[in-house]
């Protein structure tokens, strides 16, 4: 065996091992739980900001929020079966505007609720998949507790991603499809006149 194919396998082997490492270091649950630290801790210290720059603000909260969320998976989702139909440019144009109108969503919602916890609940058993699984949540206010649920899904980059999201029995990417589909149905099945509603709802 040549040197340079011994090391081309031993580069192989090396590489392989690296993506096993990272998978196993970061599970869904520990990258959820980073995520939501990382909300908190703007919440609790930068309230400030929201009085002087609440644009600003909600973009710090979008900024940490988004790494974990795949929003054009999501978003074809929303579209379902009018994804088939749609252009690449009408696609990309609702992706954005999805991303930015649920970005927003959760921002403000959070902000309205500053005392709120996040809690990441510990996996039950172990996942059937090694590249899916559902994370559990508590979201705890000062008077009541919600369950979520988040659906993910390790990505080409071997990174831990959000395709769905469940809070308190409510199927967020069923009830934005069900607007969505509401939307169209209005329109004549107009898609460009709907992206350009759900933007100005934005």
């Amino acid at each position: 065996m040549t040197k340079i194919l011994q090391h081309s396998i031993l580069l192989t082997i090396l590489i392989s091992n690296s993506f096993v490492l990272k998978t196993e270091l970061v599970s869904a649950h520990q990258h959820a739980q980073k995520t939501h630290d990382n909300i908190i801790q703007i919440l609790q210290t930068k309230n400030a900001l929201f009085k002087e720059n609440s644009d600003l603000f909600i973009q710090e909260i979008s900024d940490a929020f988004s790494p974990i969320v795949d929003f054009k998976r999501i978003s074809r989702n929303v579209m379902g079966k009018h994804y088939k139909t749609a252009s690449d440019l009408e696609r990309e144009r609702f992706s954005e505007a999805f991303r930015t109108s649920l970005l927003n969503t959760y921002s403000k919602t959070l902000i309205e609720f500053k005392d709120e916890k996040i809690v990441v609940l510990p996996p039950k058993d172990k996942p059937k998949s090694m590249s899916k699984t559902k994370v559990q949540i508590q979201i705890i206010t000062s008077s009541k507790s919600y369950p979520g649920v988040y659906s993910m899904y390790l990505d080409e980059n071997n990174e831990w991603k959000i395709i769905n999201i469940v809070v308190n029995g409510i199927n967020l990417g069923l009830t934005f499809r069900s607007q969505f589909y509401s939307l169209m149905e209005k329109n004549n099945n107009d898609i460009s006149k709907v992206i350009d509603k759900w933007i100005t709802s934005v």
